[in-house]
């Protein structure tokens, strides 16, 4: 029998992804495509051979590296001409080297790549990616806490009431929770700046990390290394393999996924306030949107809650990913392939798909409106019985036992529910609670308005900690 070719590289020009197409923002998707990759992985290449060149003219002449670095661009090296060679040499970097050396004149295609293997280009690039990367997601982030700092700031004199366990629990203010995702969101940032100083990490020191060929080559490869990354703006490793440790990228997607985590509780509020049940925030419809293709009077709502239900979707997908890449720091010592797959989705979708939901979040805080009827109707929507802890507190203070206050005050609450009656009226009926609560007090403490505790003063302390942006001009 004939031996059977092996297969083609690239099977299809066509993407069965959504990711990129319908989910994710131009700026991500074209710092993770593969123009930029390739663009990148040229870079490296340049800069590598210049560094050698200025200490070691005589391994790797001026006259090469100058041409190196003119031609390592896409207006030399064409996406189209590299994968022709990586079809038939069946290797991706290796088809760069080929693609660069053989657009270099004379001689000069034999220093591309001098010293190196593939993992140095190909982690280095990742590494490069990921800081940029991480530059805009933290920019992005600190954009979202800064709109919801300004809605808990707006919102913060409108008393609402605040669900635990989905049943109400008792006053606050409609800005509390929107100051609580900005601390959180803040949290998030500090996670992903640590990381940007900490994480990116490439490496020039060849096949098992020891720089085998510059040393056999008699070239101050520790200094070579420095003055490289110096250059393209990130550390080397103290030490690698034939790869950096594979922790950095776990990570980085880690924390990635519970930034996702923290837009899907933003996501999970909202669209829980905007149940027709509880209507307290009404999404601004667009003239021509449609909420259901079936259901016209969805319209009246804004719609359903496509955006934010979308928006918890991603955080899925992207603790599946988290998962992945800590399954991917296993590996054999110097290093394996069974990772590449999962770097190659895991990192570029990871990053594009948080971006794309902090934008849609953003959007979606910045469209909806505070409906206060509703919101004065909720707060009032269980005959007072919010600020039954507020009785029993103050029933503690006067003498009662707190089983005794708590069992009273809780029979009472029952009363007015079932019967419908203000819980202010309930309990000056009752006897025992008259004899240690006037009935000013009763008044004053039957006031939801007035039983918001510290909500507002949390806002402002939230608001006077976040001025500003990080700098992250060095890594």
């Amino acid at each position: 029998m004939p031996r059977p070719h092996k297969i083609d590289v690239y099977l299809t020009k066509k993407s069965v992804s959504p990711v990129g197409i319908r989910y994710g923002t131009q700026e991500m998707v074209r710092l993770f495509g593969e123009p930029s990759r390739l663009e990148t992985m040229l870079n490296i290449e340049s800069v590598v051979s210049g560094v050698i060149s200025r200490h070691y003219p005589t391994k790797v002449p001026q006259r090469a590296v100058n041409e190196i670095k003119k031609k390592a661009s896409l207006q030399y090296v064409k996406i189209r001409r590299v994968r022709e060679i990586e079809a038939k040499t069946r290797h991706d970097v290796m088809s760069v080297v080929k693609a660069l050396a053989e657009q270099c004149e004379g001689n000069s295609g034999r220093y591309v790549h001098y010293g190196l293997t593939s993992a140095d280009i190909t982690e280095s690039t990742k590494a490069l990616q990921m800081k940029r990367g991480l530059e805009i997601l933290i920019n992005h982030v600190e954009d979202l806490r800064d709109v919801c700092l300004e809605k808990a700031h707006i919102w913060r004199k409108i008393p609402c009431i605040i669900r635990t366990h989905g049943l109400h629990a008792i006053p606050g203010v409609f800005g509390l929770p929107f100051a609580f995702f900005a601390y959180c969101l803040e949290k998030s940032a500090d996670r992903l700046f640590y990381d940007y100083n900490t994480c990116l990490e490439g490496k020039i020191s060849g096949a098992i990390g020891a720089f085998n060929v510059l040393t056999d080559e008699e070239i101050d490869s520790f200094l070579i290394e420095e003055e490289v990354f110096r250059e393209l703006g990130i550390r080397p490793a103290v030490i690698a393999s034939q790869s950096p440790p594979r922790e950095n990228v776990a990570y980085i997607i880690d924390d990635i996924a519970v930034l996702a985590g923290t837009l899907a509780n933003i996501a999970n509020y909202i669209r829980e306030l905007r149940k027709t049940e509880i209507c307290e925030l009404l999404e601004l419809r667009e003239e021509d949107q449609v909420g259901s293709s079936t259901m016209p009077h969805k319209d009246i709502f804004g719609g359903n809650p496509f955006i934010e239900e979308r928006i918890c979707s991603i955080a899925r997908v992207l603790r599946g990913f988290a998962t992945s890449a800590q399954e991917s720091v296993e590996m054999e010592y110097a290093r394996d392939l069974k990772s590449s797959l999962l770097d190659r989705i895991v990192i570029p979708e990871s990053f594009i798909l948080v971006d794309y939901a902090i934008k849609l979040i953003k959007n979606i805080i910045e469209r909806v409106e505070p409906q206060l009827e509703r919101i004065q109707e909720n707060l009032c929507l269980t005959y007072g019985v919010v600020i039954a802890e507020r009785v029993m507190s103050r029933l503690i203070i006067k003498g009662m036992s707190r089983q005794d206050a708590h069992k009273k005050i809780s029979k009472l609450s029952l009363k007015a529910f079932k019967e419908e009656k203000a819980f202010k009226d309930i309990i000056l009926l009752d006897d025992e609670i008259s004899k240690s609560l006037s009935r000013s007090e009763i008044e004053e403490l039957s006031n939801p308005h007035t039983y918001i505790g510290k909500s507002v003063d949390l806002i402002a302390k939230v608001v006077s900690l976040y001025k500003g942006k990080r700098r992250m001009e060095k890594v």
